[in-house]
């Protein structure tokens, strides 16, 4: 399938070698689809645009995800991270609306120390969107909308989602740009089918 690019965005803050792991399982599940890597230090990964150590900021990222989507070529794109790991059907996923964000039903995030996965509430810069839409709705939140990323989403675009056969799994690390998140109290677990348990994920990415 050629219709979708993944679009990998980094501050570069993280811990070198997790970043490495990080990506090194990224490209394994991607299997073969362009990639667009939009890095604030080189790197190599993908086609890589480092536009050179501007910070890590809610704005910056914006800005990196906006410069990425431009420079693919395929009509969807999908929005991947630093700390992100994807189960292998993620990608796998292609939009039925063309003006809707669409993000995956399940994401546990996990602390850095901690062996427990909370499930997680906001996913806004976690999408799979037909790539025209996304540009525009970035470039109108970056140019004219104060407050929260999240808020500024909701009201330009609608939003769907898509099941995937495992969870999406994000870290939590003393590097990451923010340490607290919104999650569910009352859906946690201490292993996921295909990841296992939350001490072994962190012995083998940190």
């Amino acid at each position: 399938m050629d219709d979708l690019t993944v679009v990998y965005f980094t501050s570069n803050r993280e811990d070198p070698e997790f970043e490495r792991r990080i990506q090194e399982t990224l490209f394994k599940t991607i299997n073969g689809l362009p990639l667009i890597s939009v890095s604030q230090k080189p790197i190599d990964f993908g086609y890589n645009i480092c536009i050179g150590d501007i910070g890590a900021s809610p704005e910056n990222i914006l800005k990196q995800i906006l410069i990425g989507a431009e420079k693919a070529d395929t009509k969807y794109v999908a929005l991947t991270q630093d700390d992100f790991l994807f189960p292998p059907d993620y990608f796998n996923f292609r939009p039925f609306d063309d003006e809707t964000f669409y993000y995956p039903e399940e994401v546990y995030l996990i602390w850095q120390g901690r062996g427990t996965f909370w499930r997680k509430h906001l996913r806004e810069l976690l999408s799979i969107t037909n790539r025209i839409h996304l540009i525009k709705i970035i470039t109108e939140i970056i140019n004219n909308m104060p407050g929260h990323i999240s808020n500024r989403v909701k009201r330009l675009t609608k939003q769907g989602w898509f099941k995937t056969e495992y969870p999406v799994i994000t870290f939590k690390t003393k590097n990451g740009l923010h340490w607290r998140s919104s999650f569910s109290k009352k859906h946690f677990k201490s292993e996921l089918p295909y990841w296992g348990t939350g001490n072994e994920l962190w012995s083998k990415y940190l």
